[in-house]
């Protein structure tokens, strides 16, 4: 079995080969009856089928011994143009080393507490809009950082403070930016782009209070939250196409967070202001309150909720939910995600659930409120 398959990808591979147009090379090049096959072992054969590849494919301009890392190539001519599976990515961290963290925090356009098994990360930057600038992005960046190393964090909040949520990334860091070299320019954007994965990526439940409209860059980090409350007369706006800009860091989050890919074309390319109703219909809104004062009340009521579900199994689902979504099922995640329900099913966390249901007794988790 494992010979005929080892000839079927061979046969695939000379078949495309052969395809190509060839100048002074007939169809007696294959003749079973050649010298070069005829009476030879496997090997020998396999060899000499393999150099008479490499020359045809060196006429046409390919490499065999340079295949492409994507895509079709002319060793695998029907490989798809997909990405790895999720969990075969690897992210690397921030690039820079983080500078303190919520007992000794030194930010100001940033304040960052850590509660009850709550964090709260909070853009105090009001005056400014809070325009995403350096100093905002090293904030936030600490902060997520730290909050990876807190095991006991059950819930995350990001806020802000003004009459923006924020207006996107700082205008006044734009207009410097023309000054800038092409790699600060990349490692400014790299920086924002590791913010709203690894913001997405938190193991916690991450949610957004919006008291305001939330702009550009905002938007993504809006979207980058697993759950968003906003008041109701917060928008959501993107005029990076207005700029000839390309809002293309905050894009992959948008699109997961938007139900419709025709949203998300009419908030991007077309530049539409989404009041919050419209901003709800999307997805990129969860509850809608009426006033200010009104998120405490449903971020309080969310915490009660947020109580009452074991942290692991939280965590757990979360992953999952990040490594599958928009996969078609394969073998890989039939395997992926089976695994994961063993190995939760035989943990502390999953037989502790169980007794409690079978002595109608409350999780030992649920004992500790999350309290901002």
């Amino acid at each position: 079995a494992g010979l005929c398959a080892y000839w079927a990808s061979s046969a695939q591979a000379r078949g495309q080969a052969l395809r190509f147009k060839m100048d002074g090379l007939s169809a007696s090049v294959i003749d079973p009856d050649d010298p070069a096959f005829k009476g030879k072992a496997w090997d020998a054969v396999e060899k000499a089928l393999n150099q008479r590849d490499a020359y045809i494919a060196s006429l046409e301009g390919f490499d065999i011994d340079n295949p492409e890392e994507r895509g079709p190539s002319f060793s695998d001519p029907s490989r798809p143009l997909y990405s790895t599976f999720p969990w075969e990515e690897k992210v690397e961290g921030f690039a820079k080393p983080a500078s303190c963290n919520h007992k000794n925090w030194k930010h100001t356009c940033v304040s960052y507490k850590v509660g009850k098994q709550c964090a709260t990360i909070t853009l105090t930057s009001g005056s400014n809009n809070n325009g995403l600038n350096p100093a905002m992005l090293d904030a936030l960046q600490d902060a997520i950082m730290d909050i990876q190393e807190q095991d006991d964090l059950r819930l995350v909040i990001l806020r802000s403070e003004g009459k923006f949520f924020s207006n996107g990334f700082d205008p006044k860091h734009l207009m410097a930016e023309s000054n800038m070299t092409d790699e600060a320019i990349l490692e400014f954007q790299m920086q924002f782009a590791k913010i709203l994965y690894f913001l997405q990526r938190l193991p916690q439940f991450t949610v957004a209070l919006m008291q305001g409209t939330a702009m550009g860059a905002a938007v993504g980090l809006v979207s980058a939250c697993d759950y968003v409350i906003s008041t109701k007369g917060a928008f959501l706006s993107m005029s990076e196409g207005k700029l000839g800009a390309v809002p293309s860091t905050a894009i992959p989050y948008i699109t997961r967070r938007c139900i419709f890919i025709k949203n998300v074309y009419n908030l991007i390319l077309a530049g539409s202001n989404l009041s919050a109703d419209v901003a709800k219909e999307y997805g990129f809104i969860d509850v809608i309150v009426e006033e200010a004062k009104d998120l405490e009340v449903e971020c309080n009521n969310l915490c009660d909720r947020m109580t009452l579900c074991a942290p692991g199994a939280v965590a757990a689902t979360k992953e999952v939910v990040m490594n599958t979504v928009g996969i078609p099922p394969s073998s890989f995640m039939l395997n992926y995600v089976a695994e994961i329900v063993a190995d939760i099913r035989k943990g502390p966390e999953c037989k502790a659930g169980m007794e409690a249901v079978l002595n109608r007794a409350r999780p030992k988790w649920a004992d500790t409120p999350i309290v901002q």
